[in-house]
């Protein structure tokens, strides 16, 4: 008796299902742009994607055309773009994070920021006074070396070597 009672249940409910599923129907166009609506979508017509409506002709499921190759490419391009997007927001967040941690508030970070200045400014101060000093020793010893040459004097040998010293270290300030 359990047996017969189980079976009826499993056919009742077999054709419940298949009624639920016949009582579907597809929405889709055809090759000429015309909707048709029909128990079942043509092969040749389901890569234009469909509407699965309800018995009542309510739309109960949308399926999406098939892509063409240029559009896959396009959509995986736009996915990339969106990640690489996501990425650069993620660094944002971790580097605003890493702020927060270093400084307690906009105000201390001015403040650092102007320090910061101050000292870069009088970094170039000296750097530019040595830069002068060097500028003016060089051109003390070309003219040194100018005079002897007017005079027919043969420049001491540590002369030459002073001005290329001179000349190095003013390179040197120069690049600082």
């Amino acid at each position: 008796m359990f047996r017969n009672k189980f079976t009826i249940l499993l056919l009742i409910s077999a054709l419940v299902i298949s009624q639920a599923i016949a009582a579907n129907l597809y929405k889709y166009k055809d090759d000429q742009g015309r909707e048709i609506t029909g128990s079942r979508v043509p092969a040749e017509f389901v890569k234009n994607g469909y509407q699965v409506l309800n018995k009542r002709g309510q739309v109960i499921e949308v399926v999406q055309r098939t892509l063409t190759a240029e559009e896959r490419a396009a959509q995986s391009e736009q996915l990339e773009q969106q990640r690489l997007l996501e990425q650069a927001a993620l660094r944002q967040e971790e580097e605003d994070r890493m702020l927060l941690r270093l400084y307690r508030t906009p105000e201390e970070v001015v403040r650092r920021r102007d320090a910061t200045i101050e000292q870069l400014e009088a970094q170039m101060i000296v750097l530019n006074s040595l830069l002068e000093d060097a500028e003016e020793k060089l051109a003390e010893l070309e003219k040194r070396v100018v005079n002897n040459e007017n005079a027919g004097t043969q420049d001491p040998a540590n002369l030459t070597a002073q001005v290329e010293d001179a000349s190095n270290e003013k390179i040197v300030w120069l690049h600082s």
